[in-house]
């Protein structure tokens, strides 16, 4: 084992083949125009190359291509770049500004019709719901980002996304169903020798093993893990295999190479802001003190862990939040544009079908007057009872014509009136539309000022009740029964009450509630006060304890 960490301390200080990769751009950059498609390919190409190297470099770059693309109005570029800052921002715990970024870019690949960027910002996606907790939603669109590499034949792409739910499946216990995926995995990159997708799948076979308590497999795919994480420089995957791999040792009894490699493991995940490693290897080291029977060295190093859970579990929420919000948002708005898209239609059929009545008019007015012109050549001997019948005839088809022409107005009104509507949409969703790209260019600042506006906008056409109704089943999903137990025992409880009751079983504030409720946190509080009057509660009892002991 000795041998091994120093083979592995070795492989760490070698110039990586990912950096080799990095370095040939930075040269090719230099021979390219600064304005030009190609340059802004070179620089795409950079931030994607640094995802799994320096998500902050990811960062820089994938910023640098979005400008440059979106002065030289190059569309394939912007899809690209969006990409790469979605991905970047969610490798760093950034979840809104991943949704965001994905989604403008899935929306550009399917302007595009790109096949394949369309699938791998489903994928992208997918990982930040997962990331994000959600993950029936996570895991639907992962099924979906397999059909669609299914039919381009992208056999390494759907490996890739096996890994993913597996490591879902992981999570939730389902270690028979995740060793299935991960072997496929597995097999699918070594056939087509794909270095960081190797490293990942035994990366997470390997904490599958530990998970497991089966050493020798774990130490195995750890191992393998490592030698092919070197290649690429996979930070993210070194972090988590200088835990894993201090877990192993642990379990081994060796807790002087398990500490180093545990302390290592924090100032990496310290260097590349990996908060979520950070916090894991706290635990392990909280463990290991225990075991060493080291009691103030282990709680000062689970006075760590809790300090940054409690950070990382306070932004987690309010990110989560947000960006559930936002993609409430997005769909909402390509609903509306559904409906407007099938208004638009109807007002093309309605000025089709005046303009075809139109011209069938002109055609049986012109068919008419030819055809009473040779009845008159025809029939001159009988010319003044003809001149009679031919101003009685003229008299009839301009009163035709009249009649004609008032439906042709009122033909003409409604679709004025549907046009109207029509630009009145337009008008709203391209008002939310430039809101959403002010996004972009905003300071931190701004942004909150441009959220409060988009809300402030949305609301007024958005139907709440129904939003509501769609919040009540996802809640139902999770906390099963919690409203019938309560209407059980209090049938006085009004609608409100009930969702008072449901954000206050979330842990959500009083700032919190009131925005979900669209009131304000004075009415919140009212709210609760009465609440509790009817609930019967003790001046001294907490209306969440209260509710985790009816659902006890």
């Amino acid at each position: 084992m000795k041998v091994f960490i120093s083979i592995y301390a070795l492989l760490i200080s070698v110039v990586c083949f990912s950096q080799h990769k990095i370095d040939s751009l930075k040269v090719a950059i230099e021979n390219q125009t600064s304005k030009s498609e190609a340059y802004v390919d070179i620089v795409n190409a950079l931030g994607y190359n640094y995802w799994i190297v320096d998500s902050n470099e990811s960062l820089k770059y994938g910023k640098q291509a979005l400008k440059l693309a979106d002065s030289l109005n190059y569309l394939s570029g912007k899809a690209k770049a969006n990409r790469v800052l979605g991905v970047a921002y969610w490798s760093q715990g950034n979840h809104l500004d991943a949704i965001k970024h994905l989604n403008e870019a899935l929306k550009q690949n399917k302007n595009l019709n790109n096949l394949e960027g369309t699938a791998n910002c489903t994928l992208n996606l997918a990982m930040v719901y997962a990331a994000l907790q959600e993950d029936e939603k996570a895991l639907s669109m992962y099924d979906d980002a397999i059909t669609q590499f299914t039919a381009l034949n992208l056999d390494g792409r759907i490996a890739t996304t096996f890994t993913k739910i597996a490591s879902i499946y992981i999570k939730q216990d389902r270690l028979y169903d995740a060793k299935e995926y991960l072997t496929n995995a597995l097999k699918m990159h070594t056939d087509a020798n794909f270095t960081y997708g190797i490293a990942e799948a035994h990366n997470r076979l390997g904490i599958l093993y530990v998970k497991q308590g089966e050493k020798e497999q774990a130490y195995y795919h750890i191992e393998k893990s490592i030698i092919y994480g070197r290649k690429v420089n996979d930070t993210d995957g070194m972090t988590s295999n200088l835990i894993q791999y201090g877990k192993l040792l642990m379990l081994d009894h060796k807790f002087d190479a398990a500490e180093q490699h545990l302390v290592l493991a924090i100032k990496r995940a310290k260097e590349n802001n990996l908060k979520r490693y950070e916090l894991e290897a706290y635990q392990e080291l909280k463990t290991l003190k225990r075991l060493e029977g080291k009691p103030e060295e282990a709680l000062e190093y689970y006075d760590k862990y809790v300090s940054l859970k409690d950070s990382i579990f306070n932004s987690e929420k309010t990110m989560r939040i947000s960006a559930l919000e936002f993609n409430n948002q997005i769909e909402a708005n390509e609903k509306a544009l559904e409906l407007l898209a099938e208004k638009e239609r109807s007002n093309n059929f309605v000025k089709w079908s005046l303009i075809i009545g139109l011209v069938t008019l002109m055609f049986f007015t012109i068919f008419y007057f030819l055809n009473f012109k040779k009845r008159i050549a025809q029939s001159r001997e009988l010319q003044i009872t003809k001149e009679e019948f031919t101003k009685t005839e003229l008299e009839n088809a301009k009163l035709r014509q009249q009649e004609l022409k008032q439906k042709l107005d009122y033909r003409n009104k409604e679709l004025t009136s549907y046009t109207l509507n029509f630009v009145q949409k337009s008008e709203l969703f391209q008002q939310l539309k430039e809101k959403i790209e002010s996004l972009k260019t905003a300071t931190p600042k701004q942004h909150d000022t441009i959220i409060r506006e988009l809300n402030r906008v949305i609301k007024q056409h958005v139907n709440i009740d129904r939003n509501w109704e769609d919040f009540k089943r996802y809640f139902e999903d999770v906390h099963t029964g919690f409203n019938e137990k309560l209407k059980a025992k209090h049938p006085n409880l009004s609608t409100n009450d009930l969702r008072i009751c449901a954000l206050t079983r979330l842990n959500l504030n009083i700032k919190e509630s009131a925005t979900i409720l669209g009131i304000t946190p004075e009415s919140v509080k009212t709210a609760r006060y009465r609440l509790r009057k009817k609930l019967n509660l003790e001046p001294n009892e907490e209306l969440l304890s209260y509710f985790l002991s009816l659902e006890n």
